[in-house]
């Protein structure tokens, strides 16, 4: 009975610790994120995943009325991209054919990837590492952990002055790296004149905002309401838990077919499904593939083609993909 009560006592002080460490982990998680938004800085920043690789020249500058930052492509095509608190333009050199994506130029670190970090805690653990160097500078460890295998972690590293994210690594289960920003250089806490904040170059534009999804429209054939009754009706029996539908639309490209997409997300990790009708010359992907950090699944399933993409490991992919149902 002593021993047990030995072993109870021990326990109890172990969970102690842990409940102790996880609310400064989340500080910490929280204190990155104020940083990235209310820091002035101008640095160089680098991404790559798989054998594509991107430097990018970041300048930002916290305002009264909010964020306004700078992007600019180091390396390849010429682009900037322009925020200014959630409106981002992006510009494009004369002639250029415009990038629909809307996550250009970094993909909104480090500020983009702490806000949705933030809001996904509940499936990940956070724990606090040891001490490193990015960018010459002492910096901290964050190991984000998710709570399942269906998602990617995180090795974070923030700057010990002042709190600021230099350096995000995704990571598979087994600690492998798919994806890295990080910083080479950076100066903090500068005065940044408005003049080095306005676009170098002249071009084409797109503009959007980046905290707006897609609609929720309902499919509807675009040629009769006969048709658009008598379509299928489709649904996922199965995602991560946290996973929700956050975006749903259809399209059809010319001359084509109707595509029905679906996004779900658990406000970091996000899952595209594609759903396309079946044309007898048509070619399309059947099993698994991979391009950096994005794993994709396709498979027939009655006439149509299904397919299953996201930053996400490839058995979540396959496991959405094999969940779905039809309603006819």
């Amino acid at each position: 009975m002593q021993n047990l009560a030995k072993i109870g006592i021990a326990l109890s002080f172990f969970w102690s610790l842990i409940a102790q460490a996880t609310p400064d982990a989340v500080e910490l998680l929280e204190r990155m994120g104020e940083a990235a938004k209310n820091l002035n800085y101008d640095g160089v920043f680098t991404y790559q995943t798989g054998h594509r690789v991107q430097s990018i020249r970041i300048i930002h500058r916290a305002t009264e009325e909010g964020e306004v930052e700078r992007l600019l492509s180091l390396k390849g095509a010429a682009r900037e991209l322009i925020r200014t608190n959630d409106s981002v333009t992006c510009i494009f050199p004369e002639g250029k054919r415009i990038n629909i994506d809307r996550r250009p130029l970094g993909r909104g670190f480090p500020s983009d990837l702490l806000s949705r970090l933030s809001s996904a805690t509940p499936y990940y653990t956070i724990s606090i590492g040891g001490y490193g160097r990015v960018a010459d500078r002492k910096a901290r460890q964050l190991q984000v952990t998710p709570v399942d295998e269906y998602r990617y972690g995180y090795d974070l590293w923030m700057d010990d002055k002042t709190d600021l994210l230099l350096e995000s690594n995704l990571l598979t289960a087994k600690g492998k790296v798919l994806e890295t920003f990080a910083f080479s250089s950076i100066n903090l806490n500068i005065d940044i004149p408005e003049s080095v904040l306005k676009p170098q170059i002249n071009g084409q534009q797109l503009t959007w905002n980046r905290k707006q999804t897609e609609p929720v429209i309902h499919k509807q054939s675009p040629d009769s309401d006969v048709e658009a009754q008598n379509q299928d009706i489709w649904r996922v029996t199965w995602l991560p838990e946290g996973f929700t539908l956050v975006a749903e639309q259809s399209r059809r490209a010319e001359g084509g077919p109707v595509v029905d997409q679906r996004v779900y997300s658990d406000g970091l990790s996000s899952v595209s499904v594609f759903l396309e009708r079946r044309i007898s010359h048509d070619s399309h992907l059947e099993g698994a593939s991979k391009m950096g950090a994005i794993n994709a699944f396709g498979m027939i399933v009655d006439d149509y083609f299904v397919t299953t993409v996201g930053q996400v490991p490839q058995n979540t992919v396959e496991k959405i993909g094999h969940s779905i149902e039809f309603i006819r």
